[in-house]
C-alpha cells in the first residue's frame, strides 16, 4: 500500500477519473485549493487526514484510495475469510450447530434480513459479507427450532439472507458456491409456506441460466412461477411486482437466448405490472418498477447485440435517484457496452464512470464494466488519463 506522504499521484490518477478540478476536490473533501495543488505536485506530502477527507468525498475506503492490494477485482481480500464460512454453513444448512450465543427475537432477525437486503441492493458488498455469517448461523438454528408461523418466518427470512449470500458470491465469480446457494433459497422459500417468496427464489434460479443454460430451462421455471401466483397479480400490489420482475427477468433471458420475440414480449407484461406497482419497490428485496422496465429495455437490446437500440432507448432518460445502486448501475454499463460497439467511446466512459459513481463494488466486479473499458483502452487512438485511470481501477493492464 503507498503510505499517505506519496498521496499526490494518487489523487491527480482519481480526480482525472472523476473528472475533477483541483477546486472541485477541494470543495468536495472540504480542504483548501492550495493544498491538493501542493500534495499533487510534491511540494507537499498527504497526510491520513487528507486521504481519509478525499475518500469520504470519493465514497473511496481508504485502502483502495491508497492503492493497496484490494483495488484489484481478483483480490477481494475481505472476502477471503467470508467464502469459507459461506461454504460450511451451505453445507450444514438443514442440520445446524449450536449457538455459541442467545438466539435473538425474530423481528430483531427480521430487521438485521432487512439490512442485509438494503445493502446488497447498494452494491454493498464488503458491508454485507461482515454481517451474513453470524445472521445465517442464527437464522438457520431459528427455522429449525421454532414451531408454526414462527417457524415459516424464520424459513423466509433464512431465503432472504441466502439470497444476499449469493449476491456477493456470485459478483466474485464463484459459480460453484453461487449455484449450492440458489437452491438453498428455493429450499427456504418452500418452507416459508409464502407463494410470493417462492415465486421470487424461481426469480433467482433463472439467473444461474444465464451461466450455465440452457437458456428454454430458465424461462420454463420463470413461466411456472408466473402461473402460480398470475391470479393475484391483478389484485395485490406485491404480487404484481413479483410478477412483473419474472416477467423482466425472462424477457432479458430471452434475449440473451437470441429470442427477440419472445423477449420484448415479456416486457410489454413487465410495463403492465410496472404501471400498476406505480413507483419503483423492492418487494422481497427485488427492485421492480417504471425504472427498472427502463432499464431492462436497455439490457434486451444489449443481450440481442443491437447497440442502435439500446442508445435509443437509453436517450434522454437517467435512472433516478431512487433506483437501487446495484441497478442504476448496471444500465450505465449495459448502455457503455453498447456505446463502443457504435465507437463512441467518449460516451461510453461517461457511462463507466457513472457506474462507478453509483455503485462502486459493483461496477468493478462487473465483467461487462471490464470489456466495455478494454475497448475503450484499445480501440481508442489516445485513451485519456480518466480512461487509464478507471482501466487501472478495474485492473486492466493499460
Amino acid at each position: 500500500m503507498a503510505s499517505p506522504e506519496h498521496l499526490g499521484q494518487r489523487l491527480r490518477e482519481l480526480r482525472s477519473l472523476h473528472e475533477l478540478t483541483q477546486q472541485e476536490l477541494a470543495d468536495l473533501a472540504g480542504v483548501s485549493k492550495s493544498l491538493v495543488s501542493k500534495v499533487e505536485g510534491g511540494q507537499r506530502p498527504g497526510s491520513l487526514n487528507l486521504a481519509m477527507a478525499v475518500g469520504r468525498a470519493l465514497q473511496i475506503e481508504l485502502p483502495v484510495l491508497l492503492g493497496s492490494e484490494e483495488e484489484a477485482p481478483s483480490a477481494a481480500g475481505w472476502a477471503g475469510a467470508v467464502l469459507p464460512e459461506l461454504r460450511r454453513l451451505v453445507a450444514v444448512y438443514d442440520c445446524p450447530p449450536e449457538l455459541d450465543r442467545p438466539l435473538r427475537p425474530l423481528p430483531e432477525l427480521a430487521q438485521e434480513v432487512a439490512r442485509a437486503g438494503q445493502l446488497r441492493l447498494q452494491a454493498q458488498y464488503r458491508a454485507l459479507g461482515e454481517m451474513l455469517v453470524p445472521l445465517l448461523e442464527e437464522l438457520g438454528v431459528a427455522a429449525q427450532s421454532l414451531v408454526g408461523r414462527d417457524r415459516e418466518l424464520a424459513y423466509w427470512l433464512l431465503s432472504s439472507a441466502y439470497r444476499c449470500a449469493d449476491a456477493i458470491v456470485h459478483k466474485l465469480g464463484h459459480q460453484d458456491l453461487s449455484t449450492v446457494l440458489i437452491d438453498r433459497v428455493r429450499w427456504a422459500a418452500e418452507h416459508s409456506g409464502d407463494e410470493l417468496m417462492i415465486a421470487t427464489a424461481a426469480y433467482v434460479r433463472a439467473e444461474s441460466f444465464f451461466v450455465a443454460g440452457p437458456v428454454t430451462s430458465g424461462l420454463r421455471i420463470l413461466d411456472r412461477a408466473g402461473e402460480n401466483i398470475a391470479r393475484l397479480a391483478s389484485t395485490d400490489p406485491q404480487a404484481a411486482s413479483v410478477y412483473g420482475a419474472l416477467h423482466a427477468r425472462a424477457a432479458v433471458l430471452a434475449a440473451f437466448g437470441g429470442q427477440a420475440d419472445d423477449a420484448w414480449s415479456h416486457l410489454e407484461i413487465a410495463t403492465l405490472m410496472a404501471d400498476m406497482v406505480g413507483a419503483d419497490v423492492a418487494y422481497f428485496h427485488t427492485s421492480f418498477g417504471p425504472a427498472s422496465v427502463k432499464v431492462h429495455e436497455v439490457a434486451i437490446a444489449v443481450e440481442l447485440g443491437d447497440a442502435d437500440e439500446a442508445v435509443r432507448r437509453a436517450h434522454g432518460w437517467q435512472p433516478p435517484a431512487s433506483l437501487t445502486a446495484e441497478r442504476a448501475s448496471h444500465h450505465f454499463i449495459d448502455l457503455a457496452r453498447a456505446q463502443t460497439w457504435q465507437g463512441d467511446y467518449k460516451g461510453a466512459l461517461a457511462s463507466l464512470l457513472e457506474a462507478r459513481r453509483r455503485a462502486p463494488q459493483h461496477t468493478r466486479s462487473h465483467p461487462g464494466a471490464r470489456e466495455a473499458a478494454t475497448a475503450i483502452i484499445h480501440r481508442s487512438r489516445r485513451p485519456s488519463d480518466a480512461a487509464r485511470g478507471l482501466a487501472t481501477w478495474l485492473g486492466i493492464a493499460v
